[in-house]
Parts: structure tokens; C-alpha cells; sequence
């Protein structure tokens, strides 16, 4: 199943974009995000491949947050210790993101700091819903939560 969806989200006194296209698999509840585009209004950008660099960062560490990251804990305290307990995006996995910088020349700089992650993390969490028809409201978006949300929706 593919699906596209948009988000926005704002830091401070910027502000910033995403959409997001993905592939579900129904059978796996793998959730493969194919490509990201990420907008950034900060004002006047001096250096603006600084800022679509910027933007590719957020985009892609949010990527890893919203399908793979989560702290597990037990009684005794943190279990995640290592990169097979606390698993992040591959380089493999990592979507085409397509950086765009808005520039307003007549604003000062007000910063590039992380308004594009919690866009991004919408727009997948949207993409998924426009696949599949099904809200998925606890992250990571893993493939067992995937997999027992669309068989709950059956």
C-alpha cells in the first residue's frame, strides 16, 4: 500500500514543512519511507546549503524516531544499551529528502534549529493513515504495531 501525507510543525519563530510518501507492507508491517520533501521559513537564510543540510538532517533523524527509536526500560532501569536494543535508521533506509529552503530577504535569520522533525513525524503518521485507513497514535511505527493495528481494523 503507498500513501502520501503533509505536516507542519514550528519552532521558536520558524517554521517548517514536510510531506511524505511511503510503501506499506501489509504481510511484514514494514513501513518504508520512499521519499520526504521538507521546507524550511527561517527568515533570511545566509548560508542556504546550510540550511537544506539542516533540513536533510531533521528529515532523516526523524525518520529514525518516528519507525525505529524507543527507550525500553525494565525494573531495574534503561534496557536499550546498544544498537541491536536501540535500533536507528539504517544508511540503507534512509528516504530521498528534497530540501527546501524559504527565503524572505526582508526577515532576519530566526534560526534553523528542528521545526522540520515534528513536521516530518506527522506527515509519515498522515502517510500511513492515507494507506491504510488506520491511525497509528504510538511511536515507533513498528511492524508490530502496524500489524496489529490493520488486523484490528478488520
Amino acid at each position: 500500500m503507498t500513501g502520501r501525507g503533509i505536516g507542519v510543525g514550528t519552532h521558536h519563530v520558524s517554521y517548517g514543512a514536510a510531506v511524505a510518501d511511503i510503501e506499506v507492507n501489509r504481510r511484514t508491517g514494514v513501513i518504508v519511507v520512499k521519499r520526504l520533501f521538507g521546507a524550511l521559513d527561517a527568515g533570511r537564510s545566509s548560508i542556504r546549503r546550510r540550511s537544506e543540510a539542516q533540513i536533510m538532517g531533521q528529515m532523516t533523524q526523524a525518520t529514525s524516531r518516528t519507525l525505529k527509536e524507543e527507550v525500553r526500560f525494565d525494573r531495574e532501569g534503561v534496557t536499550s544499551l546498544d544498537w541491536m536494543s536501540y535500533p536507528v535508521l539504517r544508511f540503507a533506509e534512509h528516504p530521498e529528502v528534497t530540501p527546501v529552503v524559504v527565503q524572505r530577504l526582508d526577515e532576519p535569520s530566526s534560526g534553523a534549529g528542528e521545526e522540520v522533525m515534528g513536521a516530518t513525524t506527522a506527515a509519515i503518521a498522515n502517510a500511513f493513515y492515507d494507506a491504510t485507513g488506520v491511525r497509528l497514535r504510538q511511536y515507533p511505527l513498528t511492524p508490530e504495531r502496524v500489524k496489529a493495528a490493520l488486523a484490528a481494523r478488520t
